[in-house]
């Protein structure tokens, strides 16, 4: 046979052996009117798989010398239609040969199987980040969200300062606001502040308006009420503490007030009526201020809640103009912003 039609036979042998995906079946019918049975089974065609890179050019050699070693030793050929095949090539002489190309296709490198591969599936993209959190054991930590608005409630402790330490007892204090930020990426913004404290009047104060209202003055109080518009700058600590500084001008209002005490003859009932001298509180003097205006700066530390709360402890110096001996204060205040 000539040269070129040993090659053309060749090639037409390798294809038949190497086509596992094309399914090979004969299409052709037979004289009884039935398919004609398929050509190639899984065992004839099995999926390699190269271990040692092999290029598609080997793998296609590796497999035609597999074959033709594999026919040799167990006198099977499935490249023949079924017609073709003696009776003598049973069900044994096809296991010899899958066992055969299977045992050449191993000692070459590769991966021998009867089931095709499952396709490769692309890396799926990693999940989105999530918040770490204490829930159900799980860690979580709280962190800052920008919120360009935020309410404020607080309450706290009043200390006296100056002369003011000589009329005034330290009080408490109550308040409300609102912070604007206008932009993230600025720390600097705009708090409005409402704020009332309420302070009581000391025994020496006590005793000088005795003396000037010529009463027995028992007890008194001051209440300081007003507000102010501040700046706020806030600088991070961490994704859940930031320290910040505040500043700024107001106005407030000085109310000062004391009572005497007196006992009145009168009558009183319950199961039955009897007489007696009963206290009576009575006001001696009492005095509203002006409008005054004010400045203060403070500072304070914000620890990030459940978003948006947040929990804030700050102290401020706040004095009240024109100077009075009895307008200094340090209100230190505890309250949460949302």
């Amino acid at each position: 046979m000539p040269r070129k039609s040993k090659q053309v036979c060749r090639l037409v042998l390798l294809l038949a052996v190497s086509a596992p995906a094309l399914a090979q079946y004969q299409s052709a019918t037979q004289s009884g009117g039935s398919p004609a049975a398929p050509l190639l089974g899984a065992a004839e065609h099995p999926y390699i798989s190269p271990k040692n890179g092999q290029s598609q050019e080997q793998q296609w050699a590796d497999r035609y010398a597999c074959h033709s070693w594999a026919k040799s030793q167990s006198g099977f050929d499935p490249t023949k239609k079924l017609t073709e095949v003696p009776p003598s090539e049973n069900a044994s002489s096809r296991e010899q040969y899958r066992r055969a190309m299977t045992a050449c296709l191993d000692a070459r490198g590769y991966s021998v199987s009867e089931v095709a591969p499952p396709p490769a599936v692309p890396p799926s993209a990693p999940p989105p980040q999530r918040e770490r959190r204490f829930e159900h054991g799980s860690l979580r930590v709280p962190e800052f969200k920008y919120h360009p608005l935020a309410v404020h409630f607080d309450g706290g402790y009043s200390v006296t300062a100056g002369e003011a330490r000589h009329a005034l007892d330290n009080g408490w204090n109550a308040g409300l606001g609102l912070t604007w930020f206008p932009s993230s990426a600025l720390p600097l913004g705009l708090r409005i502040d409402a704020n009332y404290n309420r302070f009581r009047e000391s025994n020496q104060s006590l005793s000088l308006a005795s003396q000037a209202t010529g009463t027995n003055v028992a007890f008194g109080y001051e209440s300081l009420y007003g507000g102010d518009v501040d700046l706020q700058l806030d600088l991070r600590m961490g994704p859940r503490v930031k320290e910040y500084f505040f500043g700024g001008v107001g106005r407030y209002r000085e109310h000062t007030a004391f009572r005497q005490v007196s006992f009145e003859r009168g009558v009183a009932c319950f199961e039955y009526c009897y007489y007696g001298y009963f206290p009576i509180v009575s006001t001696a003097e009492q005095n509203t201020s002006g409008w005054l205006k004010s400045w203060n700066a403070g500072m304070g530390f914000e620890f990030a809640l459940e978003d948006p709360a947040s929990f804030f402890i700050e102290a401020s110096y706040l004095r009240l103009s024109p100077s009075r001996s009895r307008t200094a204060f340090v209100p230190i205040r505890f309250g949460l912003r949302f």
